[in-house]
This record gives structure tokens, sequence and C-alpha cells, in this order.
């Protein structure tokens, strides 16, 4: 199988990046980790931000959460911001990723109103974070929905706590220009997340109102407004607005219909070889996201380690890291890189990192090993993408995703309705199918049993229905006139709806 970068190309890579540097001479132990000029690192558009980013980030996860000897959480972040990486993301619920990032940026003078403090270094980033809560305002007395490890109850003391803790002193204090390129909600994994995050969105002002979602709060703080009333003095704290989870597609189809004035400009979410073996985001939630505009950040690309033999489990301790670079007789980690970024619209990839190496050496060194797999050029084929999924499940097994909910096969056209108009003119309504492993070509609408019209798959971007008036329906048909939507895979599968009557 053909790769875009080999296990040369990612010395050569890594040996030129101690060379030369695109940023200001860095001095002592973190003097070698930067990225020549004279090699930009690719990047992506992400989405309608407008903002090109790495096609590879650093995910606060993995060693960037604990407490380490040598400080080894800082050290990773240093090394990918001096590597050339745009992208850095993390969450309120990573434990204590946020103060590790904090530290990191004191080093790398990202911190406004210190003395050094490199602006332009600071615009080059993409620095995300994500909030567990749900509400931004509670009156009735129930207990606000979503979780923060820092004890918040409000969308608010989120927005606060990663200010303070990236560009502040971790204790409340707020630099003036301190400002959050994208705050996520995090963790969609059910309707009523989604719902209660929308809550009062379009009227957030109304003191009547028993509860406010978190949107409305994170909308002030992007636009510098106060419509909830919680940004009195008309701070602009964030730049963009997503979501993200790695369970249930459909909710985030659902999330991103809902937002009829495209506030979410990102999607964060799992995609990986094993990924059609489950509700599968590449051919459901992705393909939304991208149709309406977003960048969309793909994550778990390696499974939380599960690829490479750890437990499938969420890390809640340190240790739980891969201590290698890939694993011989398993899948080079270079094809897990490129499938995850293969889909339309995938604009880069996060990983957590567990392995460094002072001398940069992509045997030892996970962050310098992933970015130089990221710098691909060509999409793969469908054979190359089909080739890499069968090895995943010969050396893998397809039993690794065990944060994703599992397949629930093709399913047919949602809400099929039909309504007779006149005497010879009937409506036929439907939301989207569903997709198993592989992509929905078409729409196949049947009257009895002939054919009547085909509609070319497209995703579905509203809540609005697909429409289809059939202006031809015989009147007074024996036996009575039924209707069905076939929806149509690339593979040549379908799945119907139930006939419906007229």
């Amino acid at each position: 199988m053909a790769r875009d970068f080999s296990r040369r190309d990612a010395i050569r890579w890594a040996s030129g990046a101690a060379m030369a540097t695109t940023f200001l001479p860095f001095g002592g132990k973190f003097a070698a980790w930067s990225h020549p000029a004279e090699k930009p690192l690719a990047t992506r558009l992400l989405g309608r931000t407008g903002r090109e980013v790495t096609t590879f980030g650093l995910a606060g996860g993995n060693k960037v959460q604990w407490d380490l000897p040598g400080d080894e959480a800082v050290q990773i972040v240093v090394k990918a911001v001096r590597a050339g990486m745009t992208y850095i993301e993390t969450a309120n619920n990573y434990f204590l990723s946020q103060e590790k990032m904090g530290k990191a940026f004191g080093i790398l003078n990202l911190k406004p109103g210190l003395p050094g403090y490199d602006h332009s270094l600071r615009g080059r980033l993409f620095i995300a974070t994500k909030t567990g809560l749900r509400h931004s305002i509670v009156r009735d007395g129930s207990e606000p929905m979503g979780r923060s490890s820092g004890g918040g109850k409000l969308a608010l003391e989120d927005i606060e706590r990663s200010l303070t803790q990236f560009f502040g002193d971790g204790k409340g204090h707020i630099p003036e220009g301190a400002y959050l390129d994208l705050m996520q909600v995090h963790h969609i994994g059910g309707k009523q997340d989604v719902d209660a995050a929308y809550e009062g969105l379009e009227n957030p002002g109304d003191k009547s109102l028993p509860r406010v979602g978190a949107i409305a709060c994170l909308l002030d703080y992007r636009d510098g407004t106060n419509q909830t009333g919680l940004n009195p003095k008309h701070r602009k704290w964030i730049r963009h607005i997503g979501i993200t989870g790695h369970e249930n597609p459909a909710v985030h189809m659902y999330a991103i219909q809902r937002d009829t004035r495209s506030i979410l400009d990102t999607l964060l979410v799992a995609v990986n070889p094993n990924d059609p073996h489950y509700f599968c985001h590449q051919t459901n939630s992705i393909p939304v996201a991208h149709a309406k505009g977003m960048g969309v950040i793909g994550m778990k690309v390696f499974a939380d380690g599960v690829m490479y033999g750890l437990k499938q489990e969420y890390a809640h301790r340190p240790g739980q890291s891969v201590p290698t670079v890939g694993q011989p007789d398993k899948l080079p980690y270079q094809d897990f890189i490129r499938y995850s970024l293969n889909p339309a619209g995938m604009s880069t990839l996060i990983t957590g990192i567990g392995l460094i190496d002072k001398d940069d050496d992509p045997e030892r060194d996970q962050l310098v090993a992933n970015l130089a797999a990221a710098q691909v050029a060509t999409p793969l084929s469908r054979q190359e993408k089909r080739d890499i999924e069968q090895t995943v499940a010969d050396l893998h097994g397809t039993r690794t995703n065990f944060f994703q909910q599992p397949s629930v096969g093709f399913q047919p056209a949602q809400g099929f309705a039909v309504k007779r108009m006149s005497d010879n003119k009937v409506k036929l309504q439907w939301h989207s199918a569903l997709a198993a492993g592989d992509p929905i070509v078409r729409y196949e609408v049947y009257r009895r049993h002939e054919r009547i019209s085909t509609v070319p798959f497209r995703p579905q971007t509203s809540l609005a229905p697909f429409e289809v008036v059939d202006n031809s329906a015989p009147k007074g048909h024996s036996g009575g006139l039924y209707y069905k939507v076939r929806a149509v895979d690339e593979a040549g599968r379908h799945a119907d709806t139930n006939s419906a009557k007229a």
C-alpha cells in the first residue's frame, strides 16, 4: 500500500526540524523543537472559521493531563507548538490539562500583558477547549445538566476557568486580550444534551424562562452582546463555537440541523478504520457538518490506544499510554493517520501523546511521527480505504471503539409521511436515512411497484424534510394508493420505508 510518508521521510523531516525555526530562537531543553522555515507544514481550512490549521494537532488528553516527572506534560505542549502545530485542544474535564497548557503558554510567551508576549505566535495558534456544562442560567431550582471537573455548574464558569488557567494566574485573573479560538459543547450524546444546550436561545433575556442553555451564553461571549445578562462588560472572549461527541451521529446531525443561525462552526468527532463497524460518523454526521460549512476535527484515531493494546476504558490515571510508535505486525501508524484525514471536510486530527524523545527520533517520538504522517498529499482511493479497514479488522479486531454506539445497520428514511393534496397530487416527505459503513447515494420514490422519482442524496442540514410531489397520482386506485421511499447506498444495498397510503 502506497504511503505519502515513509520512516525515512519522517527521520529526514525530524532532522530538518531541529535545524531551523519559523519562530524566534528558543533556549534550553526546548531549543531543538521547531519546524524548518523552508518546509511549511500541511494545513487545511477549518470550515467557515476561515482559519488554516495544521493537519495534525495536539489533544489535551493522555500525558498532557497529568502531573508527571520532569513536567512532561508541559514539554509535550511546548514541543508541539515549536514543531509548528497550530491546532491545540483540551477540555475543562481533562484533569490538569488546562493548567499544564497554561504553564506551557507561559514558557511560550502566550500570556497577554506579560513582558515578551508573542502576539504573532498567538495569532497563528488555534486554541480550543470544551465545556461539559449544558446550561448558562437556572432559575427554577433544578440541577443544571452537565459536569465540570472545576466544580462549576454553569457555562460561564467554564469559560472563565479556561481563560484564567490558559492565560492568567489560574486563580481567577483573566488578562486583557485573552481569548479562546474555540469553545465547544462537550460530549453531545443524547437529544437531551442538544435540547438543554439550545434552551432559551431565541429569547435568552426573558427572565421568566426557568433555564437558558449554554449556547446563548457562548454566543454572548463570542459576539460581545449581553442578551443573557451574563456579559455586562460586552467581552469577546470566544471566537468560535462548536460541538463534540463520539457516541451517536444521529444526535450530532440533530444538533447541526437545529442550528438555523449557523452558530456552530466545528464538529469534533471520532474517526478511525473501525468506524464503519459502528454507528458510522463518516457516512452520517461528518457529511452533514461538511455540507453546513463546518470544520471537522477527527479524534480517537487509535481508539484511545485500544488499537495498540490498551484496555477499553477512558483514561482516569497516569500510565494509560501506548509506550511505542506503532507496533510490529500491526497496521502502521501512518495508515491510521492517512485514513482518518481522508473524509471530505476533515480539517485536522488530534491525538494525545504518550511518548516523546529529546532527539526527535520518529521511532521513539509519537508527536514527531504522527505529525510527519499527517503531511498527506493525496486522498485514499476507495480500494486503499477498504484495504486499511480490512487490515485493521484482521490485525486489531473490530471491537475497539468502546466509546461509540454499535452499528444500527442501514436505516431507511426517517419520518416518512404522505398527504393527498388534490385529486391527482400527493406530497411525500421524509427525513434522512441513516447509513451503515457505505455512503448513501440516492433515494428512490415508489408508487406501489413503480419508481416515479429518483432523488440524489444530499446531507440534511436543517429540520426541514425532503419532499417530492407526485403530480400524476391516479384517483380512486383500487386497493388504495401506497408509496414508499428506498434509500440506496454506494454498495448497492437498500433500505425501504414502510409503505404509506395516500
